[in-house]
């Protein structure tokens, strides 16, 4: 039996261990995973069976027993908040392993225009800290939050202006280090890994996204990039939903979610209806976007139309959902900056898996190819609420044949894409 060797080395992203030991089981992989030893982590591995490998340990694993390495999150230096993960992710550590690998690139932003020029070791008035400059002509500090910020190269002078102020650094050896006002100091770091074409030219690695759009945007930095949306397929029929609740599935959170849509909706639910909120943060009473929703809820009189369930474990969390009549996925093209024009959210593949409808913004229907789902314009979620209600036993039973057939159409693409991407790394 070939083995693959599974490497997530973010804190989260563990809710698509299953989708990948489903899938590469399909071609007959024995999956190890390597993983941080988080709560999320461990609980989806022991669903799953599998021990879990000590991604802080990854220099002890002995590659050459894997025919196949898959890199969960590939990143570079120039993502913010890197403290999480260790190892770093990125292309050095792909081919450190030296096995033909699969890496996913989740944000294609990254890979384009916020990919590092030049990085910095830099000594500031905070202490010490990474300076990214990216092409784009913006740069940030490593682990703050970004601001609107200029830098560009004048002569042997490199000029960065940050929150209205101009800082002027001079550098005698040709870029290597710069020295600025009030003792601030930049050491050049070695050449970031962003090269993605360069990577994959060998044809022993692969490039993967999880949407079409993701792949279409970094193909011109990745001629070779392949999409798939991975998801475990529940087969056999589920029991009946409940006719008067709607689930949003996740973690509230007011930044990547469209909740202002919610709490409008809900003014208008029918006598009897509900939204449940299935799932969310472990630590759901220090979660600050949990304590708004139940303070804007309560200032809008409507504390009775949203329930919550609390943090499920992944299979409890998929069990409940599984019986779910309508999923609300809460994004649309406004929120995350724009993320979900390239991102698949993650009750696309929730909603494939298990069979479950959504009632979902027409954009976001419309780009991933489920236009037959309940949609909504704006931030009217409240129709899309109102068309749900008005289907008849018959019509929901043809909408939910329908979600069925676009997850076996996105089930064979899968199988195509990554046995083709097989064909092509192992030869």
């Amino acid at each position: 039996m070939p083995s693959c060797l599974l490497i997530e080395c973010c804190p989260y992203h563990w809710e698509v261990f299953p989708a990948w030991v489903n899938l590469l089981g399909e071609f007959g992989y024995a999956v190890d995973i390597a993983c941080p030893d988080t709560p999320g982590h461990l609980e989806t591995l022991a669903m799953l069976g599998i021990r879990r490998l000590p991604v802080e340990r990854l220099g002890d694993i002995p590659f050459d027993r894997y025919d196949l390495v898959v890199i969960g999150t590939l990143m570079h230096v120039g993502y913010n908040r890197l403290d999480m993960f260790r190892p770093l992710p990125g292309l050095e550590l792909v081919e450190r392993t030296g096995r033909p690998s699969i890496s996913v690139v989740h944000d294609p932003v990254q890979w384009a225009g916020r990919r590092p020029e030049a990085s910095f070791d830099g000594r500031h008035a905070a202490g010490w800290g990474t300076l990214n400059l990216f092409p784009d002509g913006t740069f940030y500090w490593q682990g703050r939050l970004r601001r609107k910020r200029r830098w560009m190269r004048k002569g042997s002078r490199l000029v960065l202006w940050e929150d209205g102020r101009r800082l002027v650094f001079a550098s005698t050896d040709r870029g290597a280090t710069y020295r600025g006002p009030n003792g601030m100091a930049l050491r050049r770091r070695p050449p970031v890994r962003t090269d993605l074409a360069r990577h994959t030219r060998s044809g022993r690695h692969a490039i993967l996204t999880f949407s079409r759009q993701a792949a279409e945007a970094l193909r011109p930095r990745c001629p070779g990039v392949s999409w798939i949306v991975p998801f475990v397929p529940h087969d056999g029929p589920a029991p009946p939903p409940p006719p008067d609740e709607f689930v949003f599935a996740g973690s509230i959170d007011y930044r990547s979610k469209a909740v202002s849509s919610l709490l409008s909706a809900c003014a208008h639910l029918a006598p009897g209806e509900s939204v449940l909120v299935l799932g969310g943060s472990r630590y759901a009473t220090a979660d600050p976007n949990m304590a708004r929703l139940i303070r804007d809820l309560a200032a809008c009189g409507l504390e009775d139309r949203v329930r919550f369930t609390g943090y499920l474990s992944y299979g409890d969390f998929v069990d409940r959902l599984r019986r779910s009549r309508f999923l609300l996925p809460l994004v649309d093209d406004r929120i995350s900056a724009g993320d979900y024009r390239t991102r698949t959210p993650a009750a696309i593949p929730l909603s494939l898996g298990l069979g479950v409808p959504m009632i979902v913004h027409e954009a976001i229907a419309r780009r991933f190819d489920l236009g037959f789902m309940v949609c909504y314009p704006g931030e009217d979620l409240a129709a899309g609420l109102a068309a749900a209600r008005t289907l008849s036993e018959a019509a929901y039973a043809q909408l939910r044949e329908r979600t069925q057939e676009a997850a076996r159409r996105q089930a064979a693409h899968n199988r195509e894409t990554l046995c083709g991407i097989l064909s092509r790394i192992l030869t």
